[in-house]
């Protein structure tokens, strides 16, 4: 049964701007520097169609479909953060490197899967 345009998913992927804070630490623990920056990442943003329909094949009566926005794909990315801090707030004129994954596809898929 076709139910129209206006009841299908939304799911997409879009570009979201984030702040993303590192520190580094040395063999004890202890954290030698802060470095902080804002990045674009993709990330999986919409609404997918769900529903509950009776059936008498099921215990309680009822066929739940559930589906939601998430990533079909992932991929690696580096990022570079380019703003440097001692532990006493100075500036530091090195960049740290910081390893991440984020979504190339996102689509509706079954709730909790």
């Amino acid at each position: 049964e076709d139910l129209g345009p206006h009841v299908k998913g939304t799911c997409e992927t879009l570009p979201s701007r984030i702040k993303v804070t590192k520190e580094e630490h040395d063999q004890l623990g202890n954290v030698i520097r802060v470095c902080e920056g804002n990045i674009v990442v993709n990330k999986c943003e919409g609404t997918c169609l769900s529903h509950l329909k009776p059936s008498i094949t099921t215990a309680t009566g009822f066929l739940k479909e559930c589906l939601c926005c998430r990533e079909s794909h992932m991929k690696p990315k580096e990022v570079h953060l380019t703003d440097c801090f001692d532990l006493d707030g100075k500036k530091l004129s090195d960049t740290m490197m910081v390893s991440m994954t984020e979504p190339t596809d996102c689509s509706c898929h079954k709730c909790g899967q």
